[in-house]
């Protein structure tokens, strides 16, 4: 099992969308690709935005298609965005940029976002105002979607391509975002890794290894003083001493650190033991990828490299932080074992 596929982003399965005439076009780019056709018409009498009310309707399509979509990209209509194409020839790269976001300012506002695709001498330009931008992102993020790409298709590819049906345009939008190609007013949104899992992953890691740090410092610490305190004691144990307090001064300044991680996890240092606890008996065939605890309860969710695994760490956890723990859920994706476990602490 190669862990690292863990941290990616998974790309296997995108929505391409694209809206008109009251018809939403729907692609669905996995192994092959599937589309589907559904009619949509605003109620004007729902104050909820337009967009929200779209990506409503697709979220329960999917749903009842059985499509886990996570990723969705969106090709705009013919006059949504801000457009523009022309000829640029023997202008350096970092010229282009600037070139670009100047005519974005110029035609959309100071906080346009833009992108560009360049043909041979020709470059195509498109922008739309942040705010919309923000919003196309928040009603899918309400609908537990990410979008990823949002495009206008350039001119050329309409006279090139193949024909731009309805179900076309919405592909466009989805090879954009699986091969991260160009032009993506998201395209910053695109990346091979999963921050999120990344970050938590980390932070995890990063609290079990500073807790167990710290706990043998306290003990090492306590430990020098007490023969400090007995007769006879040798001068180089106070060079000891000082040694101790330095290490542990500094491990006590990353702890304060290291709270504003925990509390925006939700992290009740109540529960310290039983984290400190967790540290000690992780290996290396369980990644933990989130850590929540509560006056009564810690929330585990990771992933292992097996069902046996996952055993072996129920028991460790059932002797020596819990008798009270539950396998709430696991499931198996590409060999990996993915769990949530909840322990009771009281």
């Amino acid at each position: 099992m190669n862990i690292l596929n863990f941290f990616r982003e998974d790309l296997s399965e995108i929505l391409g969308v694209y809206y008109e005439d009251e018809k939403i076009f729907l692609a669905r780019l996995a192994e092959n690709i599937e589309t589907a056709e559904i009619n949509f018409e605003v109620d004007l009498n729902d104050k909820t935005p337009f967009v929200e009310q779209l990506a409503t309707k697709i979220k329960l399509f999917c749903n009842k298609r059985g499509w886990k979509i996570s990723k969705v990209a969106f090709t705009l209509r013919e006059g949504e965005a801000a457009t523009f194409q022309t000829e640029f020839k023997n202008i350096p790269a970092n010229e282009i940029a600037n070139a670009v976001k100047i005519w974005a300012a110029a035609n959309v506002g100071k906080d346009a976002r833009y992108t560009s695709l360049k043909f041979n001498d020709e470059i195509w330009m498109e922008a739309l105002n942040a705010a919309i931008v923000e919003e196309y992102i928040s009603a899918f993020d309400k609908n537990s979607m990410q979008l990823c790409a949002l495009t206008a298709i350039p001119a050329n590819l309409i006279n090139e391509e193949r024909p731009l049906t309805p179900f076309n345009r919405a592909i466009f939008a989805a090879d954009i975002l699986r091969n991260n190609k160009s032009p993506n007013i998201l395209a910053e949104k695109i990346s091979a890794w999963n921050v999120k899992k990344i970050t938590l992953t980390a932070a995890a890691i990063f609290f079990i290894a500073l807790t167990g740090f710290s706990a043998k410092l306290f003990s090492d610490y306590h430990s020098a003083l007490k023969r400090a305190e007995t007769a006879h004691t040798r001068f180089e144990t106070f060079d000891d001493i000082n040694n101790l307090k330095e290490d542990f001064d500094a491990a006590t300044a990353k702890s304060a650190a290291l709270n504003s991680i925990i509390a925006a996890q939700g992290v009740n240092f109540k529960n310290f033991n039983a984290l400190v606890k967790l540290g000690k008996i992780a290996d290396g065939k369980i990644i933990l990828s989130k850590v929540k605890a509560s006056d009564e309860n810690l929330e585990l969710e990771g992933v292992a490299d097996s069902p046996d695994a996952v055993k072996v760490y129920l028991y460790r956890l059932k002797k020596y932080v819990s008798p009270k723990v539950k396998l709430k859920n696991s499931s198996e994706n590409d060999g990996q074992i993915f769990f949530s476990i909840s322990i009771n602490l009281l």
